[in-house]
């Protein structure tokens, strides 16, 4: 609590001697510490004329918390400490109680210049009231079931289908700004759906499948009382005509509005073990995501490929440098799997880039992205971004405006505006209201170091040479395609049934076309290197490194589940993996020579 007459003797000193905010056992060795490190700064926290004459000084470095020292958060001054501190140096700095008052504004009361930042909130902590507040906003502003080139949605939805960036450094922060346009529109925060949820991948939790307000078919508009169709679930397509139908018509869907896996509204014994086999896979991402955040590098830097000399293990003899290339895995191309593989998994309208965003489940979905991004950005303050890239067409600081038609590059958003901590562009997110995945058991193969994502909590990073060593599956020149695919990987010789539960299966790598001819330069020109981690497959399956893993795939048509043959999937861009067992640096990239970007 805060002392209004605070004096030296019964109050300054404690707090610099004995900090009440610590555990009683920690707080004398705690308090030494922070004297002997300030004694190097002549400064003794334990001396009255000492603390005095740096009052000022000691005062703004405890408040902004660059004192104490230290990592810990619990050492940092609590409010009520910080503002006895302050009405003992307005007070005149009085040792004792018996002292006389010199009352001056030494010391003014601090004031943020900064609003609080908004949340976003967990949909399953939201109340009825608030997600009902949600659907209105959709509704009344964005007209989310209008179909007509002049609806909100519409136009915002073609920001995306024209203009969304993948396959490089800017991917996520183009996202990024993407939301916070359209909060500038609704006027409110975009709630996050938890795909995260360690129950998520199974059939019967609250958190298994799509959240129940997309699910509805009806709710009541809080504004006027009247029964609506649900926009989360209602939204119109893409010019009005889904995915599903846009090359052949289908009977039973309304195509007018965005579709989805129909097993998404099953319950019970409704189709009950296609259900379950979908929702365990997505045990799959979570891991996939899991292993991104223990990445400590973003990206390769945006617009080259890079060869630094530092990735070339030996010199003798001298090597050529093609042979040694950058193993361009970091956070950003880890991380993008899993969202593409969430993209095909919810499909059809969410499984193409040009029709994704007309489906209000992007918004939900996006945001858990972010809320992913920022654990990264959080546990990585220092990391380092390529601040000059163009987020075209975000303009401003915020990314609050479009402008579709300027040339001039500087005035658009960029990534060093919006790869920052979320709360300094002032917004927040809430806390999950369901357990976290954390990642399935370690494995070890043959005595190898502990594999990426392997129990080391998400979040923490990971040495290059831990992350490195394994086993994996690589996939190099990936660029843009037009259609959407899922490419299934499996060792031990046989391309089986891709299901969590089979022992063979490696993972999913999604490759979410385009929809559209690239008219932009959107796509990346070069081939970028993509990983799946094998090294449980190949634990589960008994191989030891070095040994054929029997590597197969299987390449599926996301629209219409037609499965290519090889000679097909042959001519797409970096569709075709290799297998590698070891260190990952040491494996050659080899670029792919096709035509570049989408086809």
């Amino acid at each position: 609590m805060i002392v209004a007459q605070p004096t030296w003797d019964n109050d300054i000193r404690p707090l610099f001697g004995a900090p009440y905010w610590l555990p009683a056992e920690d707080r004398a060795r705690i308090a030494d510490r922070w004297r002997n490190c300030m004694t190097a700064y002549f400064v003794d926290l334990a001396d009255y004329a000492s603390v005095r004459t740096w009052s000022e000084t000691i005062y703004n470095h405890l408040a902004s918390r660059s004192i104490p020292l230290t990592t810990d958060a619990r050492q940092f001054w609590p409010l009520d400490a910080l503002e006895t501190f302050r009405l003992w140096v307005n007070q005149g700095w009085r040792r004792t109680p018996a002292d006389p008052f010199d009352n001056a504004t030494r010391l003014p009361k601090p004031s943020s210049p900064y609003p609080p930042p908004y949340l976003r909130h967990d949909l399953a902590s939201m109340s009825p009231a608030e997600i009902d507040d949600f659907r209105a906003r959709l509704d009344d502003i964005m007209r989310v079931t209008d179909p007509s080139p002049s609806s909100p949605w519409q136009k915002w939805a073609y920001v995306h289908t024209n203009w969304c960036l993948h396959y490089q450094e800017a991917f996520a922060f183009w996202h990024r700004g993407f939301l916070l346009y359209l909060e500038a529109m609704l006027g409110c925060p975009v709630p996050y759906w938890d795909w995260m949820a360690e129950d998520a991948s199974k059939d019967g939790s609250p958190s298994a499948g799509l959240p129940r307000c997309f699910l509805d078919q009806t709710y009541i508009h809080p504004g006027t009382g009247e029964r609506r169709p649900n926009p989360l679930r209602y939204a119109a397509a893409k010019d009005g005509q889904s995915k599903l139908c846009a090359k052949d018509s289908q009977p039973g869907p309304d195509c007018r509005y965005v579709q989805r896996n129909p097993l998404f509204y099953t319950t019970g014994d409704d189709h009950r073990a296609e259900r379950q086999a979908l929702f365990a896979m997505t045990e799959i991402f979570q891991q996939q995501v899991v292993d991104a955040l223990q990445f400590d590098s973003f990206s390769v830097p945006q617009g080259s490929p890079g060869f630094p000399w530092a990735n070339i293990p030996a010199f003798d003899p001298p090597q050529p440098d093609d042979l040694y290339p950058y193993r361009d895995q970091n956070f950003d191309g880890a991380y993008e799997q899993p969202h593409d593989n969430y993209h095909g998994w919810i499909g059809p309208d969410m499984a193409d880039n040009a029709y994704t965003a007309f489906d209000p489940i992007f918004l939900c979905y996006h945001a858990n992205i972010d809320r992913m991004l920022e654990v990264w950005i959080r546990a990585h303050p220092v990391a380092q971004y390529t601040a000059g890239v163009a987020l075209q067409p975000f303009v401003g600081p915020a990314a609050a405006q479009i402008d579709e038609v300027t040339p001039e590059l500087w005035r658009y958003t960029t990534i060093g505006d919006l790869a920052q901590d979320s709360r300094r562009l002032g917004y927040d997110y809430g806390p999950p209201a369901s357990p976290q995945f954390r990642g399935r058991a370690p494995v070890n193969l043959s005595g190898a170091v502990p594999l990426l994502g392997s129990g080391n909590g998400a979040g923490r990073p990971m040495g290059a040479a831990h992350a490195a060593m394994g086993a994996w599956v690589i996939f190099d020149g990936v660029r843009c395609t037009h259609d959407s695919y899922a490419i299934d990987v499996f060792l031990g010789g046989t391309a089986g049934e891709a299901r969590a539960d089979n022992a063979a299966y490696v993972g999913r790598f999604s490759r979410i076309g385009m929809g559209i001819a690239d008219d932009k330069g959107r796509c990346i020109r070069h081939g970028v290197s993509r990983v799946l981690d094998a090294s449980r497959a190949a634990a589960a399956l008994g191989l030891s490194a070095g040994q054929d893993p029997g590597l197969r795939i299987r390449v599926t048509n996301l629209h219409g589940g037609a499965e290519l043959c090889e000679d097909e999937y042959g001519e797409l861009p970096g569709f075709k993996p290799e297998f590698h067992w070891g260190d990952l640096r040491a494996a050659p990239v080899r670029r792919s020579s096709q035509s570049p970007c989408c086809h």
